[in-house]
């Protein structure tokens, strides 16, 4: 038996006898009859494992262009866009535009600080000035770091901004 008939829809088949007794139309038809009890099944078993939810947007009031123009500005199809949404609102955080972007503005700062670090290890003698200078720069630049951090994937919470 190759593998084609090595399937659970050819178990089918043989329990019911049609391959031995049935003609072409009766196996074509107990074949859909599989198929369709099958996809019965794994529809009932998705449905129990993903929820699915319908929504609707409006073009009158230009919901669904908003929400297209976003979806493809953040580079995501709309319902990725719109789940990826619904999560950072429930964990107050933004969906960020471009994560691309943002690890390299995190890496480029990252590269600052090490520079920094590498400039206070090579420090002179009896420079105290130049190396309280350095520990200011070293500081403000993981503070920035932080920052950027919590401003772009941590946002403040709309009540907690003030206009």
């Amino acid at each position: 038996m190759n593998k084609k008939h090595n399937s659970a829809m050819w178990d089918y088949l043989e329990s019911i006898g049609i391959l031995e007794h049935g003609t072409d139309s009766q196996i074509k038809e107990a074949k859909k009859v599989y198929r369709k009890n099958y996809l019965l099944k794994y529809k009932q078993t998705q449905r129990a494992n993903k929820p699915e939810f319908n929504i609707s947007f409006s073009d009158k009031n230009g919901e669904y262009a908003r929400v297209k123009t976003s979806a493809v500005k953040h580079n995501l199809t709309v319902t990725s866009f719109i789940k990826k949404a619904v999560l950072a609102y429930i964990e107050n955080k933004y969906v960020v535009p471009n994560n691309d972007q943002i690890s390299r503005l995190e890496q480029v700062l990252s590269e600052c600080l090490n520079e920094v670090q590498k400039i206070v290890k090579t420090k002179e003698r009896f420079l105290f000035d130049r190396e309280d200078k350095y520990k200011a720069i070293e500081k403000r630049i993981e503070k920035l770091e932080a920052e950027i951090d919590g401003i772009f994937r941590h946002p403040p919470l709309a009540n907690d901004c003030q206009i």
